[in-house]
């Protein structure tokens, strides 16, 4: 390791030498009695906008009532009321180009003499030239600290006080249609490719596999493959997250310290297990997010919360929400989560489907005495990012490889989505000779297929379809009836029934009945016994109360997401399903019991 040893001092060269920044360049801002641009003070030809000539304070544009500024320093500014544009505001907004403002907008006493500024004026200027500029979506069009791509497809690196592009550095600001305003700084990537020794990507994996995976083979490169997706964020066409699961001492924390080793600056890491907390705290950035101690609690609201940002920063979904004021606001996360916990909180499919879990046992003592260090630890991520930056024109195709290889293992596009962006990465930031000297295929990639198939994933044992789901609880669902001291649910009548049991078909069909259920035979529907599903009846609202399916009153949406399954099993044909059940005529849905239990047995 000789030569990343050099690179590791080269590189600290480098960055201190860097400390002296692309856009810290100061402005001479010379007083109101000095000519700027051959124009004396309030004697000046606006531009296009109506502003004046190099005016620090740029503007976007306005969304409704709000109107996006870029101050003085390169920061969004939003102004949401024309009230907040007071003197002292403005004054934020000009910072260290105060002189400006007397230039620009002079007040002058008796004698001529500039002795002030006024407000009304820089208002009506900055307003005016919003109007001409006209409606921007601040959602959409700006961009914080992270990774993004061009219209082009190329990879933009935003480190706070410079745009990274192609290797070059270049200032913040309108790119391309985009704003990247001006925030703190983060590491850069390498000033030189990364390869061969410099690579830390195998020192990292030799790091990550000291501890005691449950799949040792695996979860050490879908880690990896989480900590290359936090780098590349807002630039990958699907944001994966990561649950780790593990007893207490079993070195999450110490994990989780890694993690923000080799993001440094560039890692969300917080407590706060509020959605509102991690929003406020991220805004437009695209930085990944660590949320240590997710814990299952009696009431899981605000945690399946901070559970659904990770839903919606997958896709980049927007979040609606309400202000103080009654106005709305927009959020769009680009972030990829990393959770732990001891118990984690019940996830549902939605969930489940775009994110990993992965399972640490206890530690051996005899095999480990203190955690495991990072060499050149301040480099690692520097040049790890350089290295996913120069493989980035080989991702997509890539990406598409592997998603193939999952296929083949079963998994559906959410699952493809999500384990192919985690083997992608790491396959870039570990690359082709190290993979191919440790066993792990580079070309012919259908063993990963095997290796994650959807059906061994300890996320997917628990994950039903909706339909599924749905039925189940319907037939765990308990009913006013007692047999044997014992309240029935009804599956267990139906069990009954079938199993030749004293109950027989009316006895049964009654007690349904009871809850606004039917029971119906192969007359009516060819298709064998059949359960009779209203959809909409009281009785059976009462059995939805309470869950994803139920709703108001008699209300719920158990008929649209019982017709979500295979049409042999879940009938709804007009011919066959209208029936009288309690003196009403309803419209049902109905489940072929037959055909249900064949399903199971082959899933």
């Amino acid at each position: 390791m000789e030569h990343a040893g050099e690179h590791a001092i080269a590189e600290k060269i480098g960055n201190a030498a860097r400390k002296i920044e692309v856009m810290s360049r100061p402005h001479a801002d010379p007083d109101a009695r000095h000519h700027r641009d051959g124009y004396p003070a309030g004697d000046w030809e606006p531009d296009d906008l109506g502003l004046p000539p190099d005016c620090p304070v740029q503007v976007l544009g306005m969304d409704g009532d709000a109107m996006h500024l870029v101050d003085a320093i390169g920061q969004l500014a939003t102004v949401t009321n024309p009230n907040q544009m007071g003197q002292g505001y403005i004054q934020r907004l000009f910072g260290d180009r105060q002189n400006y403002l007397y230039w620009a907008w002079p007040r002058h006493d008796k004698d001529g003499q500039v002795v002030g500024w006024k407000a009304d004026k820089v208002r009506e200027v900055l307003y005016t030239a919003a109007a001409r500029k006209g409606v921007y979506n601040s959602v959409e069009r700006v961009r914080g600290l992270g990774a993004w791509t061009d219209d082009h497809g190329e990879l933009v690196l935003h480190l706070g006080n410079a745009l990274w592009i192609k290797g070059e550095l270049h200032e913040t600001g309108e790119v391309g249609g985009y704003f990247y305003p001006r925030r703190p700084k983060l590491p850069r990537p390498s000033e030189e490719r990364v390869d061969g020794d410099m690579n830390p990507g195998p020192q990292l994996f030799e790091v990550l596999q000291t501890w005691n995976w449950t799949r040792p083979e695996v979860d050490p490169f879908l880690f990896m493959g989480w900590i290359g997706a936090g780098f590349l964020g807002g630039a990958l066409p699907w944001r994966p997250s990561m649950f780790l699961v593990g007893d207490k001492a079993v070195g999450k924390s110490t994990l989780q310290d890694v993690v923000q080793t080799v993001f440094g600056g560039g890692l969300v890491s917080t407590p706060d297990t509020s959605a509102a907390g991690i929003y406020q705290r991220i805004k437009q950035d695209s930085l990944p997010v660590a949320v240590d101690e997710l814990e299952a609690e009696a009431d899981n609201s605000k945690v399946m919360a901070v559970v659904k940002l990770a839903r919606l920063a997958a896709s980049g979904g927007v979040m609606l929400r309400g202000g103080s004021d009654h106005a709305g606001t927009s959020f769009q996360a680009r972030s990829t989560f990393l959770f732990s916990a001891i118990n984690p909180p019940p996830l549902p499919p939605q969930d489940l489907s775009r994110l990993a879990v992965i399972s640490i046992g206890k530690l051996d003592p005899e095999k480990s005495s203190k955690p495991p260090l990072l060499m050149d630890a301040t480099t690692v991520g520097p040049r790890l990012l350089r290295r996913l930056a120069d493989g980035w024109p080989q991702f997509h195709v890539l990406y598409e490889a592997y998603r193939e290889a999952l296929k083949s293992g079963g998994h559906d596009g959410r699952g493809q989505d999500t384990y192919g962006i985690f083997l992608t990465c790491a396959h870039l930031m570990l690359g082709d000779d190290w993979l191919e000297d440790n066993g792990y295929p580079i070309e012919n990639l259908a063993s990963w297929g095997q290796l994650l198939s959807a059906s061994s994933l300890p996320e997917r044992e628990n994950a039903r379809e909706n339909w599924r789901a749905c039925l189940e609880h319907l037939l765990s669902a308990r009913v006013d009836v007692w047999r044997n001291g014992e309240r029935h649910n009804v599956g267990g009548l139906l069990e009954d029934l079938e199993g030749g049991s004293v109950l027989d078909f009316e006895r049964v069909r009654k007690q349904l009945a009871s809850v606004d259920l039917w029971l119906a035979d192969n007359k009516k529907t060819g298709q064998g016994m059949c359960l009779v599903v209203p959809n909409k009846a009281s009785g059976v609202a009462s059995l939805f109360r309470d869950t994803p399916w139920g709703g108001p009153g008699d209300d719920g949406v158990w008929s649209t997401a019982l017709r979500q399954g295979p049409p042999d099993i879940v009938l709804h044909d007009k011919a066959i399903n209208k029936f009288k059940i309690n003196g009403v005529q309803r419209r049902c849905t109905l489940i072929s019991l037959k055909e249900f239990d064949r399903y199971c047995l082959e899933n």
